[in-house]
């Protein structure tokens, strides 16, 4: 990777050693998305409702959401959108498989056919929920880890810089100490 020599690269976290946290970690971006996933309205322009609205707990003395209301804020457009959740195929695969198997085994153990219906709908339920959290926790992991990756990234990043500031000190002393040995005269009048 080539670099200018002038410019020193840009170093998101502080130096070994030091106690504070680099700048990113102190500044977390925190984002809202309601009703989908686009903060655009079907006319194209970009929806302000969100950004202002703050949500009402029972704490703040504001009225507690209900399930019914939230299912009310589900759209028809929602649904086809379902792919783009994180988690969502590998949760969905899982409960597939589950409610198959748990819907089929209790068929196969004499139940009747309603009840090894409601069986395999409360298999796939349950594993999905199951499947989806597992993944979602997966993800936490991976990200943290990641998190720890750049900034053991950048501490090291640090230390080469330092390295190298130091190398450039003691290459620049060296010459002008050699200067000053050219520069000398190497007769003497007394």
């Amino acid at each position: 990777m080539a670099q200018d020599n002038e410019r020193p690269p840009h170093v998101r976290s502080p130096p070994p050693g030091a106690t504070a946290p680099p700048d990113h970690v102190d500044q977390p971006q925190v984002y809202e998305i309601f009703h989908g996933s686009k903060p655009e309205d079907r006319d194209g322009s970009i929806s302000t409702a969100s950004s202002n609205a703050a949500p009402q707990t029972q704490e703040g003395g504001g009225k507690r959401p209900t399930v019914s209301e939230g299912f009310k804020t589900i759209k028809k457009d929602d649904w086809y959108r379902i792919h783009q959740i994180p988690c969502a195929r590998e949760g969905f695969m899982t409960g597939i498989v589950t409610g198959f198997v748990t819907g089929s085994g209790r068929l196969i153990a004499g139940g009747k056919f309603s009840k090894a219906a409601n069986w395999g709908v409360g298999g796939f339920l349950i594993s999905s929920l199951v499947g989806w959290e597992y993944c979602q926790s997966m993800r936490r992991k991976e990200k943290a880890a990641m998190a720890r990756v750049v900034e053991v990234m950048d501490r090291k990043k640090a230390e080469k810089m330092k390295l190298a500031e130091e190398a450039a000190r003691k290459r620049k002393e060296a010459a002008e100490k050699a200067k000053e040995e050219a520069a000398r005269r190497w007769y003497k009048f007394w």
